[in-house]
């Protein structure tokens, strides 16, 4: 190893102290500190998976330590929580966990540190019963569910009774707010609540969606599997409702954006649900089509796929860093129907009376609106330490903005495709519903809501809205 590179460890050691939910800064973080190790997977399944299960990797470190977290010097407790993700959630030998994380905690630290991290882990090490207990028959408040059939058994109680609280068990046991448990057992009942919860907390898969300019999905299988890239085809028709796309799954791809296939412009990267939103739009030919939130691109260039670059996409977004992203996209997809327009500009334009090339001119307007991020809580697993009820309010108010911007462009008969990637009712049926009922001229077409999966193909949450001008 060159000194400028880090063991997996250090690497994920490094993201942990530096990273801080309310910064969004979880992906960066990776991008940054991946770099610097040879196990880029390694380290994104470690510092994820540890984010996703981080109130009950603190609890549990606290339960086991007898020191409340603010005795334990952050660095230090960084190193135990890499520890005890890995002897909860892998198959790794328990003593090569803990050796291997004494040493880094010596190294960081000091021979005492190293010390304290030693003991913790150890007593953690034998309160540990059994890793592949049956959820049908282990007691629930010493057995972490880790999917649908097993879990990590101990021999302490580590979380609350179920029969009890419900909410406050699927609370402790997943790391999610109490207050979204509690939210979707009212929507959706217990049964619905526990599959959202073992999909929030998965491993997610990667899609690709090909380019349909330039193949098919089973093209594109055959190009993949011809270079011994492991994936499989996946057909989602039911999914979508609309049965235009065909993805492949990417099974540990490494770094896609090295792929020649990727370089070429052959495929997009995009969840199964997301890639169901612009086929319910369904554009045509010939469509002049505005993308108000496009950036980085990935609904944006699936319409220009679906009008086979035949048509007009004007598209823009607050964030001008996310709008390059969106032109990199484009080029390395060989898309020429999107003009990008930066947003200032956009509105400038739309507010001039003498400027009709905006105003109720659009065949169909793509509104995928900034959200609370509630259906895709293990692709983006930070959100789960920062989502409040005051945020989502907020995040309501701004989506009713847009649905308004977005009513001023679409001429008679066009068609606002309006989508979020949660599944709270605060942001999706309640703002469509009040919309149309403050603009009669629109209607409600069709809805399509769909709860993460943790099925053998799985997805992420979304919700999809058709509105209609009349």
């Amino acid at each position: 190893m060159s000194p400028s590179q880090l063991s997996l460890r250090q690497a994920a050691w490094e993201v942990l102290n530096h990273f801080n939910a309310a910064e969004r800064n979880c992906a960066e973080l990776i991008e940054k500190f991946g770099a610097k190790t040879q196990n880029r997977s390694g380290l994104v399944d470690i510092t994820l998976g540890i984010i996703r299960n981080y109130a009950f990797v603190d609890s549990l470190i606290t339960q086991v330590s007898i020191q409340p977290k603010n005795n334990i010097p952050t660095e230090t407790f960084n190193c135990l929580r890499i520890a005890v993700y890995e002897l909860v959630f892998s198959n790794r030998a328990h003593y090569a966990v803990v050796n291997e994380t004494v040493n880094l905690a010596r190294k960081i630290g000091s021979k005492k540190s190293a010390g304290f991290v030693n003991a913790v882990l150890r007593k953690t090490c034998a309160h540990i019963k059994n890793k592949n207990a049956n959820l049908k028959i282990a007691e629930p408040q010493k057995t972490l569910p880790l999917n649908s059939r097993i879990g990590c058994e101990f021999d302490i109680d580590i979380l609350p009774d179920p029969d009890r609280n419900k909410a406050e068990y699927l609370s402790s046991a997943f790391s999610l707010p109490l207050w979204l448990i509690e939210q979707w057992l009212a929507q959706f009942g217990p049964e619905k609540t526990t599959n959202i919860c073992f999909a929030s907390n998965r491993r997610p898969s990667i899609y690709a969606r090909a380019n349909k300019l330039k193949l098919t999905g089973q093209e594109l299988f055959e190009i993949l599997k011809a270079q011994d890239i492991n994936c499989d085809f996946v057909d989602f028709g039911e999914l979508s409702r609309a049965e235009k796309y065909k993805m492949v799954r990417l099974n540990k791809p490494g770094n896609i954006s090295e792929l020649n296939v990727f370089k070429e412009g052959l495929f997009t990267i995009q969840d199964i649900t997301s890639s169901s939103v612009v086929p319910l739009l369904n554009p045509l030919p010939g469509w002049k089509i505005f993308d108000i939130c496009a950036a980085p691109g990935t609904k944006t260039t699936q319409i220009a796929e679906l009008i086979h670059n035949k048509g007009l996409i004007i598209a823009t977004d607050k964030d001008n860093a996310r709008l390059a992203k969106l032109e990199e996209n484009i080029q390395r997809l060989g898309i020429t129907s999107v003009r990008i327009i930066d947003y200032e500009t956009f509105l400038k334009d739309l507010s001039a009376k003498a400027d009709s090339s905006y105003q109720s001119s659009g065949d169909a307007v793509l509104l995928d609106v900034p959200c609370s991020n509630s259906g895709v809580l293990a692709r983006r697993p930070e959100v789960r330490l920062r989502i409040t009820l005051k945020k989502i309010n907020e995040l309501a108010q701004t989506q009713k903005q847009l649905l308004n911007l977005a009513a001023s462009l679409v001429k008679s008969g066009g068609r606002i495709c309006y989508s979020t990637c949660s599944i709270l009712q605060q942001e999706n049926n309640d703002v469509v519903n009040a919309f149309i009922k403050q603009h009669s001229q629109f209607s409600l077409e069709k809805e399509n809501l769909v709860l993460p999966s943790a099925g053998t193909y799985d997805f992420d949450g979304g919700y999809t809205a058709i509105i209609v001008k009349k």
